[in-house]
């Protein structure tokens, strides 16, 4: 549900997702709190997180959606949970959010973390 998500609030692709930030972030398509991170919005599947049909894409949709997209979230959720048994971590305390559109959407000052050995 969390992956679901950070996918939803910050696309990792900048070109095409305009279209998605749009529909993702509109309150008339959406509840009032769609710029808030909310994973229980996914309790129910993907499928049921948005009033919208197309509310939630972060791999597209239809004819030409990423092939790719299974192995991604696959290989993201193994990746978590091997990080995530060997480390705990907190955001250091000068992090301040601010996302940055390249070609994919990167922290514009990094994403520095504290991390402690399990």
């Amino acid at each position: 549900m969390g992956l679901c998500e950070v996918l939803r609030l910050y696309p990792p692709v900048i070109i095409g997702a305009v279209v998605t930030l749009l529909i993702q972030h509109d309150p008339e398509l959406e509840d009032d709190d769609s710029k808030e991170f909310k994973p229980e919005r996914f309790s129910e599947g993907a499928a049921n997180a948005s009033k919208h049909q197309l509310g939630f894409l972060p791999f597209s949709w239809g004819s030409r959606f990423c092939i790719g997209q299974n192995f991604t979230m696959v290989e993201a959720k193994v990746m978590l949970a091997m990080i995530l048994q060997q480390f705990s971590f907190e955001l250091c305390p000068s992090y301040s959010h601010a996302p940055s559109p390249v070609l994919t959407l990167q922290p514009q000052h990094g994403a520095r973390l504290i991390l402690h050995k399990i």
